[in-house]
């Protein structure tokens, strides 16, 4: 098996990724490049663009890990979208960087979902899993023990909630997308149900569904430059 090699930056050298695993990374780019669910900033238009006195602006991307989920065994991937710019001549070029993880859905549209480069990069300075490392900040625990539907996730409890209001309602819908139907929902700051069942509306991700009290969880989104945006769930 090739062994993985990492440059200064802790990123992947591109060459020491097996070519069958490249294609694949460089599809899933691609694709996300020009997701048709990208939001109001655009898509991401990779290039260099300078002039004769070296002023211009310049967009690229680093590999920083992959694999398959441990749940779906779809291949997904991390990587760190820079942003170059030189302004004049004699100025320090601006440098900004975006981390993205990326995948695709069950319906095999592209997502891109914007995660930290603290995590990013501790994960591959130490050796540890990158995929898992960015899906437990997500999820904000062991991603391991949960049921996922796109960018929301259940989590079963051997307890119930402790002093969490019942909500007079038995079900609702969160993100304006993920509808939450259970014999009772409640809430202490943090969302709770019992016996949930969840629908994605538009359909993309399955129905799951768990026995018992279940913590839901609304995966978080990092802070991205408007260079590089994330697509919408």
């Amino acid at each position: 098996m090739k062994t993985i090699t990492r440059g200064n930056y802790n990123e992947i050298v591109w060459s020491s990724i097996p070519p069958r695993t490249r294609k694949i990374i460089q599809n899933l780019v691609n694709a996300a490049s020009n997701a048709a669910k990208i939001d109001e900033h655009g898509s991401w238009d990779f290039g260099a663009e300078f002039d004769n006195k070296g002023r211009g602006i310049s967009l690229n991307w680093d590999v920083y890990g992959y694999g398959k989920d441990i749940h779906t065994g779809r291949f997904l991937a991390v990587i760190q979208v820079r942003q170059f710019v030189r302004a004049r001549k004699n100025y320090y070029p601006s440098i900004r960087k975006s981390y993205f993880l990326i995948g695709r859905n069950e319906d095999n549209s592209v997502f891109a979902h914007p995660v930290p480069a603290r995590t990013v990069q501790y994960a591959a300075r130490n050796g540890r899993n990158v995929i898992l490392a960015v899906q437990n900040w997500i999820f904000g625990g062991d991603y391991r023990r949960m049921i996922r539907q796109g960018d929301l996730a259940i989590i079963p409890l051997s307890r119930p909630p402790r002093q969490a209001e019942k909500l007079p309602a038995n079900e609702m819908v969160l993100e304006d997308s993920h509808k939450i139907q259970a014999d009772e929902i409640r809430l202490n700051g943090n969302l709770y149900a019992r016996n949930p069942s969840l629908t994605h509306i538009p359909g993309t991700h399955p129905h799951i569904s768990a026995t018992g009290w279940c913590k839901i969880i609304v995966g978080k989104r990092s802070r991205f430059w408007d260079f590089a945006a994330p697509t919408i769930d």
